[in-house]
């Protein structure tokens, strides 16, 4: 789904009425919508008409069938409470009095972390960085930087901002592709770096570059590694053409023909 006119609008509307100084449309840099997962409310007879402001917007957990157990609506930054609910739950007969360890186990990139943070003056002479380079890295990929570091050391050239996202180094692409399981132009520039929002071009502009960057690692000849840029291209033009639509069946609409990765021929 897309983002369309009145979605913005109606933030900007609301943000505005709490800032000093007004935002316009120029100042929107990025743009992202997305679903989420709601509890309806079971009806509790033909005169209960439960309207939306009744629909949960917390998760809950059920069993599903005998040993299955299941969770339903949370959002995505309560995962971790959404995990350790739904182990205990899944445990609570079997093992019970013994609680998940969710809370307990660092996420990943925690161990190290404030090493790398009490070091960073340090890994900025050594690689160049600036402060706030060295700062945005770190926030980032926490302790997991220094496998991004570790591809500079072995290719310094990928230490090198990218031409036209210089916020980004060529290291993060490839990174991407060998650690986080990227598969396609669409998948660095809108889930594994930020480009997709953090840039008016929503990557546009980087795409060509990034390509030919992690093409090799993927087996993109230049036909494949074309399409790649091409499709995200247009996957992108009918996104910016549907936040200048009023409906979301008209952005719905502008996206329907425009995949964000190629389609298998």
């Amino acid at each position: 789904m897309g983002a369309t006119s009145d979605d913005i609008e109606y933030v900007l509307e609301h943000a505005n009425a709490v800032l000093a100084d007004d935002l316009t449309r120029e100042d929107v840099v990025g743009v992202y919508s997305g679903l989420r997962p709601l509890l309806q409310p079971v009806k509790k007879g033909a005169g209960d008409s439960s309207s939306s402001t009744k629909v949960s917007r917390e998760h809950t957990v059920m069993e599903v069938e005998p040993g299955l157990s299941a969770i339903a609506g949370g959002k995505y930054t309560t995962y971790r409470v959404m995990a350790e609910d739904v182990v205990d739950f899944a445990i609570k007969d079997s093992q019970p009095g013994r609680p998940s360890l969710t809370r307990s186990v660092p996420v990943i990139g925690a161990q190290g972390y404030a090493a790398l943070v009490r070091d960073k003056h340090e890994l900025g002479r050594r690689y160049g960085f600036d402060e706030v380079r060295v700062d945005r890295l770190l926030f980032r990929y926490g302790a997991l930087l220094t496998d991004v570091l570790a591809l500079i050391d072995e290719d310094p050239s990928l230490g090198t901002p990218l031409e036209h996202a210089p916020r980004y180094l060529r290291a993060e692409a490839l990174y991407a592709v060998r650690a986080e399981g990227a598969r396609h132009l669409a998948d660095i520039l809108q889930r594994r770096t930020r480009l997709d929002y953090e840039t008016r071009d929503r990557g546009v502009a980087a795409a060509d570059e990034i390509a030919a960057l992690v093409g090799p690692e993927l087996g993109w000849d230049e036909t494949a590694r074309r399409r790649e840029v091409e499709t995200y291209r247009e996957f992108i033009a009918a996104r910016l053409d549907g936040e200048r639509t009023t409906s979301d069946e008209q952005a719905a609409a502008r996206l329907a023909d425009a995949p964000e990765v190629p389609t298998r021929r």
